[in-house]
């Protein structure tokens, strides 16, 4: 019996079910979902990115980019020679660009289809900086934006810069602005409640509200108990632990989240403690059990996700990225750098993704 050979033509498949398909790409994958043929481009969603993505370092200043997409699991290289910078970080799904010469640019969602560059005010614009040394890297630690520039005029950019200062910069203006603070170093610095929230060395809360009647004064506005927090998970029992860095985060229920990170010393192990810290009441509570939200810290951006089972995103956790650098990062090996999923319930870490570059940088999803 001769046999039967049936041939399909993919590109009459039902409009449905190619919807329903394209629901399920990582941007990187809808993109080749797109190219197959017109029927194909019409049918698939519009492009979106829910999930975060982890930014991997260039290789040898090629114009290629790596990211590592948490939804496939894959490794996904883009061409970006806009991006081959010296420093980078990242806040509302924007990445701020830092060249040898100090010159800043902002590029929206480098994962997208379209670039859109937001040039700012250099290095010799920011106040008591007259000099810099060749290859200094530690003049921004932290940017945030206030809002999404293509969505609202009105945003606003800030620093940590030199260490100890807060600079804030407005489109339109050809300088950064210091904001006086009294503090003598910063962890960390978000956006608010309409405010710019920081935590310093002291673990002291600061707000500046940028649009009131003092914009460029930091006012002290609660102060993290100073005890050692106790531990559910003490691995190994009786170990000295060093505390590492300290994050601000907002919740998704809007409230106030202070994550401590302690590093087991000269190990890559670590551990968290989150507080939910009410400034109204000035109040703070331990933070057992996230639910169905998990945390996404890094040198710079730092937010909170709520899971969806469709994500590969494991509920309950803190997704964080760290970094052990040699005596220089532009040696050959740079230090020893990763991606770690730390799980609230039972105080375990599993190192997810391991490199040795510098940095590794969470792309924050556009909402």
């Amino acid at each position: 019996m001769a046999s039967t050979r049936i041939v399909r033509n993919w590109a009459e498949l039902p409009q449905e079910l190619l919807q329903l398909c394209s629901q399920r790409l990582c941007p990187k994958n809808l993109s080749a979902f797109r190219a197959v043929c017109h029927s194909w481009q019409s049918a698939a969603v519009e492009e979106r990115s829910d999930i975060p993505w982890l930014m991997l370092t260039d290789k040898d200043g090629m114009p290629w980019r790596e990211f590592f997409c948490l939804s496939c699991q894959q490794v996904h290289k883009k061409f970006l020679p806009e991006m081959m910078a010296n420093g980078y970080f990242s806040s509302r799904g924007w990445v701020l660009m830092t060249s040898r010469d100090w010159e800043f640019r902002m590029l929206k969602t480098p994962m997208w289809r379209y670039c859109h560059i937001i040039e700012l005010p250099n290095w010799n614009k920011f106040p008591d900086i007259e000099a810099l040394p060749p290859f200094y890297v530690e003049l921004v630690s932290k940017f945030v934006l206030s809002d999404c520039p293509t969505t609202s005029s009105d945003y606003k950019v800030m620093v940590i810069y030199d260490e100890a200062w807060l600079g804030l910069w407005k489109p339109g203006e050809e300088e950064w602005t210091a904001v006086n603070s009294h503090a003598l170093g910063f962890y960390d610095v978000i956006y608010y409640k309409g405010s710019f929230v920081a935590v310093d060395h002291e673990n002291r809360i600061l707000r500046c509200d940028v649009d009131g009647p003092a914009p460029f004064e930091a006012q002290v506005v609660f102060e993290v108990p100073r005890r050692l927090q106790e531990f559910k998970h003490e691995y190994p029992s009786g170990s000295l632990w060093e505390l590492d860095q300290v994050y601000l985060v907002q919740s998704k229920t809007g409230s106030l989240l202070f994550v401590s990170r302690e590093k087991l010393t000269s190990t890559r192990t670590f551990r968290f403690c989150v507080l939910e810290i009410d400034l109204d009441t000035q109040t703070c509570t331990e933070v057992e059990n996230l639910e169905n939200t998990s945390l996404f810290l890094g040198d710079n951006s730092s937010f909170s996700l709520e899971v969806d089972e469709d994500h590969l995103v494991k509920p309950n956790c803190i997704y964080f990225t760290y970094s052990c650098l040699s005596s220089s990062q532009f040696t050959e090996d740079g230090g020893d750098t990763g991606m770690g999923i730390y799980h609230l319930e039972d105080g375990t870490v599993e190192l997810h993704v391991k490199g040795k570059s510098y940095p590794l940088l969470w792309i924050e999803p556009c909402f």
